[in-house]
Formats: C-alpha cells, structure tokens, sequence
C-alpha cells in the first residue's frame, strides 16, 4: 500500500470535518487500534473471574477441580512466554502492522473455541491460545504506539494500554454479573474484529521503515503522524543518520549463504548482549515487570470474588465490589493519563509503589487480627476491608500498572527494539503465570496475611533496584533515551556528522588538527 492510499484510507474511516485531520488525532486513531486489541485482552485477564464460579454451579455442565482451576486462570502466562518467542523475531522480520494483524488470529480462535468447548481440557487450549495472542502484543503495542506518537503526549498514550486492560477486565466483570460466560465471549470476540479492521487502516512504523532503510517511506508517514515543522524534521533526521550509521557498520544488503546468516546471527546476539544500550532495559524491565506482577493486578482480577470474600468476608455481595473495584479501576487509570502527561515518571512510579507496599501490610495485618480474634469490636465491619482494597486498587492503577508499559515502549534502542523488546517481556509472561497460579496454594500452606506480606516484600525489592537503576524518559525523544543507555552523547553524535552539512551549513570542529 502507498502511503497516497494509506493516507485515503485511514481518512476514509474519520468523520469529513478537518479537525480530525491533524496529527494529533491520526495518531490518537492508531493509539485507538492498538487500545481496543488490549481491551479484548483485559476480557481475557478478567474472564476467569466470571468463568470460574460458573463452573461451579451445579447446573454447569462443565465442572473443575480447583488444580484445574487455577490452571484455567494461570496458563495464560505459560502461553504469554510462547507468544513472547513468536513476535520477537516477527516484529523486525515483518513489521508492525504486520505482527499486529497477526496477534487477531490466535485470539479470535480461542473466544470460538470458548463458544464450542465442553470440557475443562477444551477451555484450557483456548486461553492458552489467547495467552499466546497476549504475549505477541505484550511488547509490540507499547512499541507501536511509542513509535508512532509525538514525545510531548507519549506518556498519556502509552498510559493508555493499562488503560485499555482496565476497561476489558470492566467490560469482561460487568457482563458476567448479567450474562452466562458462553455470551460474555461471544460480546468480547466482536472487540477483537473491530480492532482488526483499524489496524488495517493504519500505516506501517516510521521507524521499523528507517530501520530497514525505506527512507521516503518512512519520511511521508512521519510527516502524516506527527506534523512537519523544525522539531519534527530534526527528530527524523537523528534517527535517520543514527540508522545509517548502524547499516554502513553491518552487512545489510550483502547476499549471504544460510550456514553463514546463522553465524552471523549467533555473533550478533552474543556481541549485542554485552552492550549497555542492549542489557541496561532488559534489566530494568525485569524489576520493573516482577514488581508489575506480584503487586498484583492480575490475580485480582483472576480471583476478584474469592480475594474480596477472605479479605471482606463470606456475608459480602463480592460481585458488585468486584464490579466497584474495576470502576475504581478505569477512573484511576484516567486519571493516570494525565499524571503520565504532567508528573515524571520515577515520581508516579516510586509514589504508587509505597503505597501498595502499605495497602499490602495493612490487609495482610488487617486479615490476621480477624483470623486470629484479635481484632478490636470496633474495626468489625466490612468498611475498612473495603477501603483497604481500595486504597490497593488505587495504587495499583494510578502507577504500577501504567508506568512499565510507558517505559517498556520507550527504553529499547531501535537497533535491537524487537529482539530486546521481546526478550524483556519473558519475566512478565512468566511471573504472570508464577503470581497467579502460586496465590490459592500460597494462601492455604502459609495463610492469606503471610502471602499479602511476601508479594510486598517482592514489590519492595523490586522499587528499591528501579531507584537506582530506572532513567527518567519523560519529554525525552526516543533516540535521546536510546543515546542515553548507549552512552552517546550529544557531542559524540555531532562528531559523526559530515562538516560540510547539507545547504552550505559549515559545523565547528572541536580541534584545530585537520589530517
């Protein structure tokens, strides 16, 4: 497709008046594309909690036992590690729009198989299919939209992929509340469809095209994204001497035989391991995404009904609270959007940190005074475990779960941003697995307060690594970041350049020794 036609396409799907034209909302249409997929896998994240006590009704006619059911709820993140290893090479090979198209179809086929299942096993290969779909688009949406959006509203758009998890674990929790589980994924299949026929209509990454070196191409896409006034040109001529650097540097173009294209890429990765540029974001993203995880986020929205039931107790409506909660949920989540556009992001992330670690400890403490009778007359009502949890929720949303996916998109250099990309999002996918399916055996061998404390304890290792280690990335462009773990400096990228620019421009050179 030209960029002629893409441009009419994408033009074609947007209301006629002119203000729909701007940059600013082209790419709020592909944030949008990218956001309604997410949505569809918070309703994954959020279907076992409807899903599960179904199965336990008499009436179904399916039943579990609970190892089975922590299964059904947990192996999505073994199938997030498989999709993991499935994009990773995708995202450079064929491109973003591409590997995007491709993370429909194991998600579409798993809500069908939903639809048709009549056994446990059966329910069980279709979330891993949909596990598998998650962790394709776990590391490509947030790099899709940090690619494609302006610095100065990054943040606030990138927010919106924890934003769009939010609405789906809503959207998933509310329909169950009203309708049988088969129906909820029905209603939840037509999200995916929809977002597939936005992602048809949007363009391909600028910056996957300069990588590959589709100058033009990627020129008249940047333009279109973003506008074209002096900022913007000189953004796109940092990446583009940046990625010409890299391409004089290596072998692209040349015509290699198979045997030595695989040398070639053994010696790429051991020799890429041992940069700062490529190791540094591995790093952080895995404290970064095994705080995400054993803070929480997932296994309450897993087990929302039985958390809210030991913590508030057995006499609690836990649907509706659950259904609360999730409000709560998405209003935070909003409201993470614009602290993400006005506050740095060590800021949000270290405050919301420190409370979950307090919410942690005080439902843990909360908990065990009740369990062992020890909790004063005047605490005994459902109010405080209520407000605990919510004070939980809000941690949880307002920051843990919104700053790594805004850091996952905009800490990978552009060189090796699918591969690092991919790789970072391995502890993710499996300490989703690890937090979720551990929670019910580690709430009855050591009792629900002692798990509380422990999945504190993680996120406060994790916040203490990030304080060192975690670079503020806010209103930076990303080749600035990219420079920046590298070790380029300004000077150093000023050096490279030729001294007669383009125009009759002469650069000062720093020595006064010509050879």
């Amino acid at each position: 497709m030209t960029f002629s036609n893409m441009e009419n396409n994408v033009e074609g799907v947007q209301p006629s008046d002119k203000k729909w034209h701007t940059p600013f909302m082209r790419q709020c249409f592909i944030t949008a594309g990218v956001s309604l997929n997410i949505v569809a896998h918070g309703c994954v994240i959020g279907f076992s909690a409807i899903l599960i006590p179904s199965l336990r009704r008499p009436e179904s006619h399916i039943h579990a036992t609970p190892a089975q059911e922590s299964w059904i709820a947990s192996v999505v993140g073994v199938a997030l590690i498989m999709g993991n290893f499935i994009i990773t090479p995708l995202m450079g090979a064929i491109g973003r729009k591409r590997s995007h198209l491709s993370t429909i179809v194991p998600i579409m086929t798993g809500w069908i198989m939903l639809l048709l299942a009549n056994s446990v096993a059966g329910l069980i290969v279709a979330r891993v299919l949909q596990g598998i779909a998650m962790g394709m688009l776990g590391p490509l949406g947030s790099i899709i939209i940090a690619e494609m959006t302006d610095p100065r509203n990054r943040g606030a758009f990138l927010t919106c992929v924890s934003l769009s998890l939010t609405i789906g674990v809503l959207f998933s929790h509310a329909l169950g509340t009203i309708l049988s589980w088969q129906y909820c994924a029905l209603i939840c299949s037509f999200l995916t469809f929809t977002s597939l026929i936005m992602i048809i209509y949007a363009p391909e990454s600028p910056s996957w095209l300069i990588s590959k070196g589709r100058y033009q191409e990627a020129s008249d896409i940047f333009f279109w994204l973003r506008g074209q006034n002096d900022l913007q040109v000189d953004e796109l001529e940092s990446m583009v001497k940046a990625q010409k650097m890299i391409r004089k540097s290596s072998v692209a173009g040349q015509t290699l035989t198979f045997g030595a294209r695989v040398k070639r890429g053994f010696r790429y990765f051991f020799t890429t391991c041992r940069k700062p540029g490529f190791y540094k974001p591995i790093i952080i993203m895995l404290f970064m995404y095994i705080m995400f995880q054993f803070a929480g986020i997932n296994v309450i929205s897993s087990y929302a009904i039985d958390i809210i039931k030991d913590v508030v107790g057995p006499e609690a409506n836990a649907k509706v609270i659950m259904v609360a909660l999730d409000i709560e949920r998405l209003i935070c989540n909003i409201m993470a959007v614009f602290l993400m556009k006005y506050f740095a992001r060590r800021t949000v992330l270290f405050s919301s940190g420190s409370i979950c670690i307090l919410a942690y400890i005080g439902k843990g403490t909360y908990v065990y005074a009740k369990e062992n009778h020890i909790l004063p007359a005047d605490f005994e009502n459902q109010w405080i475990p209520i407000t605990l949890i919510g004070i939980y929720m809000f941690s949880l949303t307002i920051g843990i779960s919104s700053v790594p996916f805004a850091i996952s998109g905009e800490i990978f250099p552009l060189e090796y941003r699918g591969l690092a990309g991919g790789l970072s999002i391995l502890p993710l996918s499996l300490n989703f697995f690890i937090a979720v399916k551990f929670f019910p055996i580690l709430k009855d061998a050591i009792t629900l307060p002692y798990t509380y404390f422990l999945y504190g304890g993680v996120v406060a290792i994790c916040l203490v690594f990030l304080y060192f280690m975690l670079p503020e990335t806010k209103d930076r462009t990303l080749q600035q970041i990219e420079d920046s773990l590298c070790g380029i400096s300004r000077e150093d990228r000023l050096s490279s350049e030729p001294l007669n620019k383009e125009g009759g421009e002469l650069r000062r050179c720093s020595s006064h020794i010509l050879y």
